[in-house]
């Protein structure tokens, strides 16, 4: 019995059976909208009154409608087995070889082989015994064959399991359940800065010109607040005003960034402000004119007018260098806060943007260089050539989809 549990078991592990599984779809069984409700977000309408923001703050939830096909799925299981039948042959086989073997066995002799003796004095194993034990040998390989065979065949087969399953073919959002929001809100500047107010029941009034930083964005509670394009655009000529309030240099000690910063500035502020800013407005645009037909590096660098590089040098004093390597290229990643400082500068000319603006590379960094119109200078200089420049910081300028630092040329020469 145990001897025959074991072959059971030994056969069984030899029969291999491979499976492989599919899903096919079914019939389309019902089409219907599940409505699911998200987290939403913050949202403001704007209004202003200058010098008066005055927000009406909302919180709102995202109302998803979801269309949803329902259909009949079939998960199909088959299994095959390329031993099955291979091992009932063999096993068919081996197992009738066995049956003639016994058979015959009893139709040959039963004497004992006394042409063969062992060291025992016992003679060979007779015909019959030879018979059956090559019928023992045969039946022993065609049984585990066909219990092989027959598993394999058993194992064999299709499994289908009938299910559903859903599919979103399309989805709506809208905003629902807006409500007024009372909480925590704060004006954050550009560089950081930020500014703590609180908002009841959705209501909040800001005055423009007691605020000590330039508002760039708005966040209810750590989130940010949501304003839609009209209401960015007023929010953005409402900064404006307020930006104008803090800027009360005189026009003559603006460089030509600064001025072209308060032109964009007062006709952003103009939009909330009405006519109340064309007069200064026209003195921005008149003091830009008046520079660019001049070219003169005292219009738009304060100090002493230069005829070499030595005296620029002499005279501006740089403290920077801006070189390939230099530590001081760093001021490039920051250099509004560097604006009107004076800079010696080592470069290769790149290509020309305008008639008096070209790029400079240095190092990995690349900068705008102005060069007033009508300054002289000793010598050409067309692309590639390696300069040395004195210089000073002017900000940020934006000309054919670039925005890269700006240094303004007291004196330039070629060099190395």
């Amino acid at each position: 019995m145990r001897l025959a549990l074991v072959l059971l078991l030994a056969a069984t592990s030899c029969a291999r059976v491979d499976a492989t599984t599919r899903v096919e779809r079914g019939p389309l069984l019902r089409t219907f909208e599940r409505p699911i409700l998200l987290e939403g977000g913050i949202t403001s309408d704007v209004r202003v009154e200058w010098p008066m923001l005055k927000l009406t703050v909302l919180g709102y939830d995202v109302c998803r409608a979801e269309q949803v096909e329902e259909y009949a799925e079939e998960k199909i299981t088959e299994r095959t087995s390329s031993a099955s039948g291979p091992a009932l042959s063999t096993g068919i086989a081996n197992t009738l070889a066995s049956a003639v073997l016994f058979a015959v066995s009893f139709a040959v002799t039963s004497s004992a082989n006394t042409s063969v003796i062992d060291a025992g004095g016992r003679y060979g194993p007779s015909t019959q015994q030879y018979l059956q034990g090559a019928s023992l040998v045969t039946l022993g390989i065609g049984v585990p064959a066909i219990i092989v065979g027959l598993v394999a065949r058993l194992s064999s087969g299709d499994e289908v399991v009938a299910q559903k399953a859903e599919q979103v073919v399309g989805q709506k959002d809208a905003r629902c359940n807006e409500r007024p929001a009372t909480g925590p809100m704060t004006l954050v500047s550009a560089q950081g800065a930020s500014l703590p107010l609180q908002a009841s029941d959705g209501a909040l009034d800001v005055d423009g010109t007691k605020l000590s930083m330039v508002p760039e964005s708005l966040r209810f509670a750590e989130r940010e607040v949501e304003l839609s394009d009209d209401d960015r655009v007023l929010f953005e000529s409402w900064t404006a005003c307020v930006a104008l309030e803090q800027d009360k240099k005189p026009l003559e000690q603006l460089s030509e960034t600064g001025l072209l910063a308060r032109a964009e500035r007062l006709r952003d502020c103009r939009r909330v402000r009405a006519n109340t800013l064309d007069e200064a407005v026209k003195q921005v645009d008149d003091e830009l004119q008046r520079r660019r037909e001049t070219g003169s590096p005292a219009a738009w660098a304060p100090g002493t007018n230069v005829s070499t590089f030595e005296e620029a040098v002499a005279a501006y004093a740089p403290s920077l260098k801006l070189a390939p390597g230099s530590k001081d290229l760093s001021v490039l990643d920051a250099v509004e806060a560097a604006e009107g400082r004076a800079v010696l500068v080592e470069g290769i000319v790149g290509e020309g943007v305008t008639e008096n603006i070209g790029i400079i590379q240095i190092g990995e960094k690349q900068v705008f260089l102005f060069i007033p119109p009508k300054k002289a200078w000793g010598g050409n200089f067309p692309n590639g050539t390696r300069i040395e420049a004195v210089a000073l910081v002017a900000g940020r300028q934006n000309l054919d989809e670039k925005s890269l630092p700006l240094l303004r040329a007291v004196w330039m020469r070629t060099a190395w």
